[in-house]
């Protein structure tokens, strides 16, 4: 009984998906991000992942990962 439930839940959601994914985009009614459909949108994207990749850098030279150019000599006390 119970892989008769299974199966019907694993029919229930690649029906789902179908309806709401994939016929979508088959008719080009959906959109994906990236494709260059929205040109306002892909700018918005890439400026959140310049935002991302400079965040990162900062990081790692927080975190002493990378050195930022000349670094001065340790001293001792």
């Amino acid at each position: 009984m119970s892989t008769w439930v299974a199966a019907l839940i694993a029919v229930a959601a690649v029906t789902v998906t179908y309806f709401t994914c994939i016929r979508p985009m088959r008719r080009g009614d959906g959109h994906c991000a990236g494709s260059g459909e929205n040109p306002e949108l892909d700018r918005q994207i890439a400026e959140l992942r310049e935002e991302v990749r400079v965040l990162r850098a900062q990081d790692s030279l927080d975190a002493g990962q990378v050195s930022g150019g000349k670094s001065a000599p340790p001293t001792d006390v």
